[in-house]
């Protein structure tokens, strides 16, 4: 059996993330938000994979990377932050694969009901040969979870309708998307409605959708 992927968590950062809820959260609130979305994040990694040996977070902040370290991750400083997130999981792939990763696990950090079933499935639905599992955001546009080989280099397309971009790209290499629609991946907090929805952090390992 192969080993597991490993898995990159893109984080924009602590102080800098979720600007999108400002209208509902002043600094000190969304900072608190995305440390504890991290932190979260983390300990779901950690339940599922049996560590963080093998999960790389990805950030141009000092605090994220920092918190990473001391919870066990590998931190990866982004070398150039203005290139943004598709550059970020450039650089994370080709430093897992440098040190021996077959395939990866492209994990958002904003997942408040992610629980490590989901990506138990999530993995498994791509663990044959060399085919691709992708989990998409309620609104289908999204991609809030990705799994891919790295035996090459491979062009990562998130940004606006990124869901539809990374089957496009999958099918221009000639593989096979597995499409996983599970509500801990696809509910994330990106907008005031979506944490109007979310009353509370599920725990790692809750059932899913946690508290609400």
């Amino acid at each position: 059996m192969s080993p597991g992927p490993w898995t990159i968590v893109p984080v924009r950062g602590i102080a800098a993330g979720k600007t999108r809820l400002a209208a509902v959260l002043d600094a000190p609130a969304r900072a608190r938000l995305n440390r504890r979305l991290l932190e979260h994040t983390l300990g779901v990694v950690a339940l599922w994979s049996g560590g963080l040996e093998r999960c790389l977070v990805v950030s141009a902040c000092p605090e994220t990377r920092v918190l990473a370290t001391r919870r066990g991750a590998v931190a990866v400083a982004e070398t150039r932050p203005a290139a943004g997130l598709n550059a970020a999981l450039t650089l994370a792939a080709a430093r897992a694969a440098g040190a021996g990763a077959s395939r990866a696990l492209v994990l958002a950090s904003d997942l408040p009901r992610l629980v490590p079933e989901a990506l138990a499935v999530l993995a498994s639905a791509a663990a044959a040969g060399r085919r691709m599992a992708i989990a998409p955001d309620s609104r289908r546009e999204g991609t809030n979870a990705l799994v891919l080989p790295l035996e090459a280099p491979y062009e990562f397309r998130y940004g606006e309708q990124s869901f539809a971009r990374h089957l496009a790209l999958a099918a221009g290499r000639g593989w096979s998307a597995a499409v996983v629609e599970r509500a801990e991946l696809a509910f994330d907090l990106d907008t005031p409605e979506d944490l109007a929805g979310w009353p509370g952090l599920a725990a790692p390992g809750a059932g899913a959708g946690g508290p609400g």
